[in-house]
């Protein structure tokens, strides 16, 4: 690390003899990190990379050629995954096993790494082995804290737990991205209950214990993943300071199943009767089955869909407007009506020409006007609220 410096003494910690008071030990735990520090400023600053792996601590009954292997397995299998590692010769087995964030940090700075792992093997006797490790990671340059995570082996998966524990670690140096805050709101539910919810792809947590999440206004796809059930994703605008209750209902694999994603979103009808809206994922019977995407200003498409036990067949679709320039707007909710140019349009959309043109929206009792500037091609969603037209997403 420093060529022309020799290395420091290792730093030990004197532990406060049994029965002394609470304040001993404080002391000399503020004394260890003191020490630590000093070797810290002494060693350099910390480096944006590499994964500091010191010796764990080992308790009575856990075999020192046990955890030695262990640590051997851990380190090549981290290597194996492009991770630049060091043993970090000099912490001692008291540091590594404190399992304290502030701990970490300073191993981190020791070995000029910026990740530093903390751990102990115990005996845990079970049915997945006699002994266990407990871990939990560092970034020291993010400032972010791993779980404390516990595995369970034994001789016959000490290998496999190791590069379990080094899939773990590796996957800790890439941060996930963060949410953007705003007062937006948005809570989230599954039926069942107790699926891995994720939001633009971050996972936020099960549901069934998720709060309520705080968002900037946006666009955002909410995903739900459950065993033994397809994933169901969704896409939904949130406004500030508006709050949104998303209820995902999951489809359990059994059977056949379709999955049906159109651009634009569309009403799907199976066999003649309405199923929902794209995107879907729907059961069925083994055989052909008629499919339809309906949308208003759209034209229809109809397709023979095959179904087959215990499979998915996804269908993918894109709509064709019925001309351009084309308005349209949302039926959902209460109902309005929609004038342009003073002439009552039919449900859903509009077919009108390039130029500006004057569009009411009738709702409750209220009429809403606005004088817009229509392109000459292209598909625009109004909004009934403030008038304002944008491309459709499709």
């Amino acid at each position: 690390m420093h060529a022309n410096r020799a290395p420091p003494p290792p730093v030990v910690a004197t532990p406060p003899a049994p029965g002394a008071p609470l304040a001993a030990g404080r002391r000399a735990r503020a004394w260890l990190v003191a020490c630590l520090w000093a070797v810290l400023a002494w060693s350099g600053p910390v480096a944006a990379e590499g994964f500091a792996v010191p010796t764990f601590a080992s308790r009575e009954g856990v075999p020192n050629v046990v955890a030695q292997r262990f640590m051997d397995e851990l380190r090549l299998a981290l290597g194996a995954r492009g991770v630049r590692v060091t043993s970090a010769p000099l912490v001692t087995a008291g540091i590594a096993g404190s399992l304290e964030p502030a701990f970490g940090e300073l191993v981190a700075g020791l070995e000029g790494t910026r990740y530093a792992v903390l751990g102990e093997f115990l005996p845990r006797p079970g049915a997945e082995g006699p002994y266990a490790v407990d871990f939990m990671a560092v970034d020291a340059v993010g400032g972010r804290v791993g779980d404390l995570v516990s595995r369970a082996f034994g001789l016959a998966t000490l290998e496999a737990v190791a590069g379990d524990v080094a899939q773990l670690l590796a996957a800790f140096t890439v941060p996930e991205p963060m949410l953007p805050a705003g007062d937006a709101g948005l809570f989230i539910s599954t039926a069942p209950s107790g699926a891995e919810v994720r939001v633009a792809g971050v996972v936020i947590g099960t549901s069934g214990a998720l709060d309520l999440l705080s968002l900037a206004p946006g666009r955002y796809e909410v995903e739900a993943r459950l065993a033994g059930y397809l994933p169901e994703v969704r896409t939904l605008d949130l406004r500030s300071p508006e709050t949104r209750f998303l209820h995902l209902i999951l489809t359990e694999i059994v059977g056949g199943s379709l999955q049906v994603v159109s651009s634009p979103v569309a009403e799907v009808w199976l066999d003649g009767e309405r199923a929902g809206t794209t995107p879907a994922t729907l059961t069925a019977r083994v055989g052909d089955h008629q499919l339809e995407l309906r949308r208003p200003g759209f034209v229809t498409r109809s397709f023979t869909v095959p179904v087959r036990s215990f499979r998915v067949t996804r269908l993918e679709a894109e709509l064709e407007p019925v001309g351009e320039p084309l308005i349209v707007w949302s039926t959902d909710g209460a109902f309005a009506r929609v004038l342009i140019d003073g002439r009552l349009q039919a449900s859903g959309y509009a077919l009108v020409g390039a130029g500006l043109r004057t569009i009411e929206v009738v709702q409750g009792g209220e009429v809403r006007r606005w004088r817009r500037a229509v392109p000459e091609a292209g598909v625009f969603e109004l909004d009934l609220q403030t008038g304002a037209l944008s491309p459709l997403e499709r």
